[in-house]
């Protein structure tokens, strides 16, 4: 079975934004944004599934599902036969919430005489409430200042952060990062992910935060001052939506928005080109937008070369956040041998 209208944990995700599936009225189509009450099967128009603006999701998945499902192996890739029942592939187990080597099986090349390179992503950094019983000291994290619970949502566990009853001392999870790794993010990209929900009987409060996302590094690149930040960014409402913003020190400058506020599943992730570029792509739940270019800045209220998750502020209230993932990956190849 292969899902055309869900994400990979299973959560529905809209298929189509109005703006991508436009009324092309000299062939009669009428999109999502002319769509009425009288023939819609919901009122979120972008859930709306069109044929004409997601024509290639079908094709798209489906390809998906073979890769993930077919072994991703370079036989499969190149065209080999399959091994005859019996035989063994190879290929490395990673337990989960253990930082180690996402390897795609592999196999040579017949009359070659070599290996070809085989593309892969190592975990330098990652949480996730599903591993284990969740609890983030034994995934390598520590955590200040607030609450931290493991709580169940719609059958998978999250990690629920929070203020101390009755008090605003912000709280903050981090997680130490040798910098080698952050140089490698930048020399052969990767990307920082972190997948969240705003809990139900959360109110909507304009202007107050729901986590940042801050890694100050000794060593970033040359020309930074040491402990400049390769990550500095945080969430926060407006009086309607959630927006993803990026910390520039002295200012601040929106990356995105997640749309109106809700109680939804999100998924934020930072993608970093490699050959050490600055230019970073935001995505927000699996949309790309609009690239931007890190800045250096330092903030003493950081620990150098850690990975830090944090409210913000103790100055006033702040969102209480669930956690599912947060994850650090750098990009690797096998060079032929």
């Amino acid at each position: 079975f292969v899902p055309l209208m869900t994400d990979e944990h299973g959560v529905n995700v809209p298929t189509n934004e109005p703006s991508e599936d436009p009324d092309i009225i000299p062939a009669g189509y009428y999109g999502a944004a002319s769509r009425t009450a009288s023939n819609w099967t919901s009122a979120d128009r972008k859930t709306h599934f069109s044929s004409w603006a997601r024509r290639g999701i079908v094709s798209d998945r489906l390809a998906g599902a073979i890769l993930q499902y077919a072994g991703r192996t370079l036989s499969f890739l190149t065209g080999q036969s399959a091994p005859q029942s019996g035989g063994t592939t190879p290929g490395d187990d990673v337990s989960p919430g253990v930082p180690g080597v996402e390897k795609p099986q592999d196999g040579g090349v017949a009359g070659t005489g070599h290996d070809e390179a085989v593309s892969s992503t190592r975990t330098v950094a990652e949480y996730d409430a599903n591993s284990g019983n969740g609890v983030w000291t034994e995934q390598q994290w520590g955590a200040a200042g607030g609450k931290g619970t493991v709580t169940d949502d719609g059958g998978r566990k999250a990690l629920r952060l929070e203020k101390q009853p009755g008090k605003l001392t912000s709280w903050k999870m981090f997680c130490t990062v040798a910098v080698e790794e952050a140089k490698n993010l930048l020399s052969k990209g990767g990307e920082i992910a972190v997948r969240f929900k705003i809990p139900d009987g959360s109110e909507l409060v304009n202007g107050q935060f729901v986590f940042g996302l801050y890694w100050p590094v000794s060593q970033w690149a040359s020309g930074a001052a040491a402990n400049s930040m390769l990550a500095s960014f945080f969430l926060q409402t407006d009086a309607s939506n959630l927006n993803l913003m990026h910390h520039k020190g002295t200012s601040n400058a929106q990356l995105g928005t997640f749309g109106a506020f809700d109680h939804n599943w999100h998924t934020v992730v930072f993608r970093f080109a490699g050959n050490n570029s600055e230019r970073v792509v935001p995505v927000i739940d699996g949309t790309e937008q609009t690239a931007f270019d890190l800045v250096m800045w330092t903030n003493d209220g950081f620990t150098a070369d850690t990975l830090t998750l944090t409210d913000i502020t103790g100055a006033k209230a702040t969102y209480p956040v669930l956690l599912d993932t947060v994850t650090v990956k750098v990009n690797e190849s096998r060079a032929s041998s």
